[in-house]
């Protein structure tokens, strides 16, 4: 919430709020942030460290259509512009096209998203994520991938056994060691037999967590 200060030493008074977004501006940012998801894990950073929410809500109400109109978007640097401008725009146009996000954003997941319903079934049912591989005909790394995105996006708990209890606490003890932006120094600081897998089901758990709070 942003304050304005009065210069006779008053107390700071609110400035006037933002409206809500209106409904299309809402599925555009439940676009633009599973844009976001995606570039986290491509690149092995938490998801507010590519963009804060009030970033993303700024550019559904600004709507930018080329990159010098982003520069008067709150929270696109010049910096933001270059790694993720182009992108943006990009994903703005397909959902003019028409595209939406998998999820609402509320952890429902839509009828359209068969795999994530698939895999949240399986994974009621007891199956291991190794198991739901096999079942489903995947590669256990496109399995972790999609229970990454529902952990962060709160559609699916953590369930420490994913990993294992010992490893969970090894690499939530790396993460506060070295910080959990990105995957590389995390699992140098971390036992050989760790995977990047685990290290990326565990910071899903934190990114989950820091979402709430």
């Amino acid at each position: 919430m942003a304050f304005s200060a009065v210069s006779n030493g008053s107390p700071q008074s609110l400035a006037t709020p933002e409206p809500p977004l209106s409904d299309v501006d809402h599925e555009l940012k439940e676009y633009l942030r599973e844009w976001r998801r995606h570039v986290s894990r491509e690149l092995g950073l938490a998801a507010f460290v590519v963009m804060h929410d009030s970033t993303l809500e700024s550019l559904c109400r600004m709507q930018p259509a080329n990159l010098i109109e982003m520069k008067r978007v709150p929270g696109m640097g010049e910096r933001k512009i270059q790694s993720y401008g182009a992108q943006i725009l990009k994903a703005m146009q397909e959902f003019r096209a028409g595209a939406r996000a998998t999820s609402d954003g509320s952890g429902a997941i839509k009828k359209t998203s068969k795999p994530a319903e698939e895999t949240r079934r399986l994974l009621a049912q007891g199956h291991t994520l190794q198991e739901i591989a096999e079942v489903r005909g995947r590669q256990l790394g496109s399995i972790i991938a999609l229970v990454v995105d529902m952990v962060e996006s709160g559609q699916l708990d953590f369930q420490p056994q994913w990993v294992g209890g010992d490893k969970v606490n090894t690499i939530e003890a790396a993460c506060a060691s070295v910080g959990g932006d990105r995957l590389r120094p995390i699992k140098d600081a971390l036992p050989p037999e760790i995977t990047f897998d685990e290290i990326r089901l565990v910071l899903a758990k934190r990114r989950s967590q820091q979402a709430q709070t």
